[in-house]
């Protein structure tokens, strides 16, 4: 009996850490296309490309599962302007992840 509340504990606790990481990566989706609102071109030149095209992937993925396709289109408009040659694919991941 002892072992199955450890096991329930163990899976509230895991439970609630998931729930938390998926907040904070929503978060940072919503920050991180504030910062290309307000910063345009300078967002590009602070970072690695291959991690804002990441970036982009998945706030893009993120946005369209919550229907929030004026934020798509900014940043399809944004990544034509500022990193020629980069095609948004949305993470085809993002959604089993969220799911969990």
């Amino acid at each position: 009996e002892e072992d199955d509340m450890s096991s329930e504990k163990a899976r509230s606790l895991r439970r609630k850490l998931i729930e938390k990481s998926k907040k904070e990566f929503r978060k940072g989706c919503y920050d991180a296309y504030d910062m290309m609102v307000d910063k345009g071109e300078r967002v590009i030149s602070e970072s690695n490309r291959k991690e804002i095209e990441k970036a982009i992937n998945r706030m893009t993925a993120l946005f369209l599962l919550e229907e929030q396709y004026e934020r798509c289109k900014f940043i399809q408009e944004f990544a034509a302007q500022h990193l020629p040659g980069f095609q948004i694919t949305p993470d085809p991941n993002l959604e089993k992840e969220l799911s969990i």
